[in-house]
């Protein structure tokens, strides 16, 4: 972890460093005069940024999100690997409904949180951007009204989700079993978004290095506790869900050593509670967390049709097999254009935030220029091993063969795929999610969706099928994002656009 966190802004009064950390007005005060001073508030006068400059920044950006990322995609594989150990005629439904709990969590409870918080995206990095680092304060504390109001109906749906499993046709005994697991995994959903929000005012700052830290810790717990609950107790499959939520609770709460030992990481955007001006942010932050819920669930919910689709293709078990291994190996890839996601949006929402137009278009540049190339070495790679990667995970040689067509027709669209998770950061860094959102419904239940239907289905092309419909969605998607981006805003506009939204 090289990258260095940033320190406070400082001054010189009567000769002495006196940290910005006042009042919200003062703030404001304080930043306009930065921000005249550096020439920030006049575009013309605009230096001419340094590609090479910015491509560093990128990386020291990326990587440490690309490694969080991993290790926050953990739990879900530690989950799954000591239900299947357990020494049970039951085991391969503790699998099932461990996975059924996980699907049913995340599509009403974890994306509706992390979508809501992702309006921070937007709005945190544009104030860190402009030196409105009071505003920064005002946002989170907006963001945790609108959590609080959000947890109730989803603790409900997940107390009671054996009835809507049921619904769905799920097996009894496993839709009763996720339920419990559900209610074990909910005391820790609150500490999850709490998380999150930190998370992303500290992202936003540019301050990467303790959420590594952070994520590795949580992953011990549950590990730790995990194989002692479930092996060394009488808890068995419950305690693989309380191991979960007290690897979720640990989460903010080792954020209170990192903010004693770096107090300035605290008190440089939280000035106390102000929750009457905080109500105040409130339909700001739901007018980007709405379309940034809806951007995350639609593309959820978009995979979650695809797999409920190869489970009904003829041969289910070989495609449901070859759709499994194409889905870890898109998984695994996807972290990298996470990091590449995030640490664009950043850069872009600092940028516009700074009102330099200039420098937030090299910044979209560079990410994009960078996704190409890696995303077409993965295109390559995918191709080149198609038929020893689905070895990793499967036996069946007709199973084998079947995912290794699925990867070859997969690999080009990689590049895509890429390219489409970078652009979405570039606008949700420009405060763009509402577009993005309408975008996303329409490439991927207009065209993805029903496309992948019809080959998979009608023109009897199976698994390979239903990814190369998926993947025309995605074409989709980028297509019209880059049309937007580059012809029909300009990072003038944009940059604009954020003065505005910072001065709300």
């Amino acid at each position: 972890m090289a990258y260095e966190p940033r320190s406070p802004i400082a001054i010189q009064i009567s000769g002495e460093n006196s940290p910005l950390l006042f009042t919200n007005k003062r703030f404001s005060q304080l930043s306009d005069t930065f921000a005249d001073v550096n020439g920030w508030n006049d575009q013309d006068h605009e230096p001419e940024p340094d590609a090479t400059q910015e491509l560093k920044t990128l990386l020291k950006l990326v990587y440490p999100v690309v490694v969080t990322t991993a290790l926050e995609f953990l739990p879900g594989f530690t989950c799954i690997i000591l239900a299947g150990h357990i020494k049970s005629p039951h085991t391969q439904q503790y699998v099932d409904a461990a996975t059924l709990s996980t699907m049913f969590m995340n599509i009403t409870g974890f994306s509706v949180g992390f979508g809501l918080t992702s309006a921070l995206d937007t709005l945190c990095s544009q104030a860190y951007g402009a030196k409105r680092f009071g505003k920064i304060g005002l946002y989170f504390q907006a963001g945790l009204l609108i959590i609080l109001t959000c947890l109730g109906p989803v603790f409900l749906l997940n107390w009671y989700s054996e009835q809507f499993l049921l619904h769905m046709g799920q097996d009894p005994e496993v839709s009763r079993l996720a339920q419990t697991f559900s209610r074990w995994m909910l005391p820790g959903m609150p500490f999850v978004f709490l998380y999150e929000l930190v998370r992303k005012v500290l992202q936003a700052q540019n301050i990467m290095k303790p959420l590594v830290g952070i994520a590795v810790v949580g992953n011990v717990v549950n590990i730790v506790t995990g194989y002692w609950l479930t092996y060394h107790t009488s808890m068995g499959f419950e305690g693989i869900a309380l191991s979960r939520s007290l690897g979720n609770m640990v989460l903010p709460l080792l954020l209170i050593p990192y903010f004693c030992h770096h107090p300035h990481h605290l008190t440089q955007w939280w000035s106390g509670w102000h929750l009457q001006q905080a109500a105040g942010q409130v339909g700001l932050f739901l007018r980007l967390g709405v379309p940034g819920m809806l951007m995350m669930t639609m593309e959820w919910w978009a995979f979650e049709l695809l797999t409920l689709m190869a489970g009904v293709l003829p041969n289910a078990v070989v495609a449901v097999s070859a759709h499994a291994v194409q889905v870890n190996v898109n998984n695994l890839i996807y972290m990298v254009f996470a990091g590449l996601a995030v640490a664009s949006n950043i850069r872009v929402g600092n940028c516009l935030g700074a009102n330099a137009p200039k420098q937030a278009k090299l910044a979209c540049t560079v990410a994009l220029t960078l996704t190409l190339a890696i995303s077409s070495t993965f295109s390559v790679m995918l191709y080149v091993m198609r038929g020893e990667i689905p070895s990793l995970f499967l036996n069946d040689r007709e199973s084998i063969e079947r995912a290794a067509s699925v990867l070859a027709v997969w690999a080009p669209l990689e590049v895509l795929d890429g390219l489409n998770a970078v652009v979405q950061g570039v606008f949700r860094g420009a405060g763009k999610q509402k577009v993005a959102a309408t975008v996303n419904a329409v490439a991927y239940y207009v065209f993805g969706i029903p496309v992948a239907a019809v080959l998979g289905f009608y023109c009897v092309l199976g698994v390979e099928g239903l990814w190369l419909g998926f993947g025309f969605g995605i074409f989709v998607a980028a297509s019209l994002q880059f049309y937007l981006l580059f012809k029909r805003w300009t990072w003038v506009e944009l940059a604009d656009d954020a003065q505005e939204r910072t001065a709300e």
